[in-house]
């Protein structure tokens, strides 16, 4: 798949029209679905306040903050998210681990609600800014159905978000401005994996058999975490396996983008 980015894409199409009425086009495309949007890499930062992670656990603790409910903390949370919780005023804001993607992986599809929610782009720079992004509900739903990158251990989460790279696919470019043909040296190539018949570098993380494994802890007696901080515990199986499997473990991110999907199905009631 070739991609242009949307220096070059306003560049090409202004050759017919003022450069602020094609990023209005752009952007409406975009949000209207008619143009598929990449970006090549970015930052999404899910926050919410440290009651969000501790309102479960007020009735066991006894108190809404304070020693007990630091004891409590202690025992449901891994120690990394612990230390953020611990000895904090509840209504305090409290960031999880972003979602961080680079070059050297591959292009993200954005979903509309970038473009929808986005309070600055820069289409010189290639820059799409969010201050604010709805982590639940039916806005959520309808606007971001795809985005990998929006997992997140908090009920009523919040996004803030920083892409960069914004680019669109080059033959839907130049198909906006059929008259006029795109410069063979714009653009550049982006992996897109043929599932019919892999070829090349393999995949780097078995994550089928990381799954597999979280399948087998659920046939145990035990079963799969839940309640409070069950997120991360699953967070923790996944990545343990990757470690005795090979020595190291994906990103943070990408272990929190599985587990937020594993528990998305626990929790979601079958519908008969």
């Amino acid at each position: 798949m070739k991609l242009i980015s949307s220096h070059e894409a306003v560049t090409f199409l202004s050759q017919a029209a003022p450069r602020p009425w094609v990023q209005r086009l752009l952007r409406w495309l975009a949000f209207d679905e008619g143009l598929s949007a990449y970006s090549r890499k970015g930052r999404v930062q899910a926050y919410g306040s440290v009651a969000d992670y501790t309102a479960p656990l007020i009735e066991k603790a006894g108190q809404l903050s304070g020693p007990d409910m630091d004891a409590v903390i202690r025992e449901e949370f891994s120690e990394e998210v612990a230390a953020k919780l611990i000895g904090k005023d509840p209504f305090s804001r409290c960031d999880e681990e972003p979602f961080v993607w680079g070059e050297s992986d591959e292009p993200k599809l954005l979903d509309i609600g970038f473009f929808l929610y986005a309070s600055e782009i820069d289409w010189e720079a290639g820059i799409l800014k969010a201050d604010f992004l709805p982590g639940y509900g039916e806005l959520h739903e309808t606007f971001f159905p795809d985005s990998e990158f929006l997992g997140t251990e908090l009920e009523r989460p919040d996004f803030e978000v920083e892409i960069a790279g914004l680019s669109f696919e080059f033959s839907k470019i130049e198909m906006l401005l059929p008259s006029m043909k795109l410069g063979q040296t714009m653009g550049f190539m982006a992996a897109q994996p043929d599932r019919r018949k892999p070829v090349g570098r393999p995949q780097k993380w078995d994550w089928e058999g990381a799954m597999a494994s979280v399948i087998a802890q659920a046939q145990h007696p035990d079963g799969l975490p839940t309640g409070p901080g069950a997120q991360a515990r699953i967070e923790a199986l996944i990545s343990d396996w990757f470690v005795q499997q090979v020595q190291e473990a994906p990103s943070p991110s990408q272990v929190r983008q599985r587990a937020a999907k594993i528990i998305q199905m626990i929790e979601t009631p079958k519908i008969r």
